[in-house]
């Protein structure tokens, strides 16, 4: 049976976000959230190629108990079956620990064909976490994908943009695919995907389901160190103006003087 696993973040809607002053990090839980637009489109894109080759798409998120609501959407789309990866080990893991999380939980789920991956998230745009996991269960990886052209038995063919040009090629699987929003469009979710995804039960696995030892993962076993996290501080200085000499004489100060 073919399967394609579709990886989906939950990131922050708004950048009204604190930063928990101890660890550095961003304070999920007091943020409004969203499915990181690129991950989408890395759903819409195993889901059509489902509908071609009869695979099982399975939806995997890691985060807390609300990265739920993330996979109820991946349900509601059209994917298979749903695995939260959720417990206080994982927190604060950066995109090393979070690979690591991310490939037991493929190894976990067993056979599969295709990984599907967003580019980036919004809320770290660093590009590494895909990547990382095609290297931790070393296969292949395509990044920067333009079109899946065909699938067989072992292989698939694509094109990916490299800079201006566009790059044919075709790649033993399984591996890893990433997938941005130049890749396509999203299809409209329907009522009864909702009411199919409200009903359909998520699984939950923690550390101890992957076999992961909690020293390896989480805040603390990330290579990454955040030194300081500040917050930008914007401030405005209003002027009313009275006239159109006033504005005259303001724009004129900042022209310079031609030699």
């Amino acid at each position: 049976m073919k399967r394609y696993i579709v990886f989906l973040k939950q990131v922050p809607a708004s950048t009204k976000v604190g930063i928990d002053p101890v660890t550095k990090t961003l304070k999920r839980s007091s943020a409004l959230t969203q499915t990181n637009p690129d991950d989408l489109y890395a759903l819409q894109a195993a889901l059509d190629l489902s509908r071609a080759t009869g695979a099982e798409v399975v939806a995997v998120s890691m985060g807390p108990a609300s990265a739920e609501e993330v996979l109820r959407e991946a349900l509601q789309r059209g994917a298979d079956r749903a695995i939260l990866l959720s417990s206080p080990a994982f927190a604060g893991s950066d995109t090393w620990c979070t690979s690591l999380v991310l490939a037991s939980a493929v190894r976990r789920i067993g056979e599969y064909d295709l990984l599907f991956f967003g580019r980036m998230a919004i809320d770290g745009d660093t590009a590494q976490v895909g990547p990382e996991v095609a290297g931790q269960l070393d296969i292949p990886q395509i990044t920067c994908l333009s079109v899946i052209e065909n699938v067989s038995a072992d292989r698939i063919c694509v094109s990916r943009r490299v800079g201006n040009l566009t790059q044919r090629m075709e790649v033993k699987t399984p591996c890893a695919v990433m997938v941005s929003r130049e890749n396509g469009e999203l299809a409209s979710p329907t009522l009864s995907g909702w009411r199919r995804a409200q009903a359909q039960e998520i699984t939950r696995w923690s550390e101890t389901d992957l076999g992961l030892d909690r020293s390896l993962i989480g805040l603390y076993a990330s290579p990454t160190k955040v030194v300081t996290t500040a917050v930008p501080q914007v401030t405005k200085n209003i002027r009313w103006l009275d006239g159109g000499g006033e504005v005259f004489a303001i724009i004129q100060s900042f022209v310079q003087p031609s030699c």
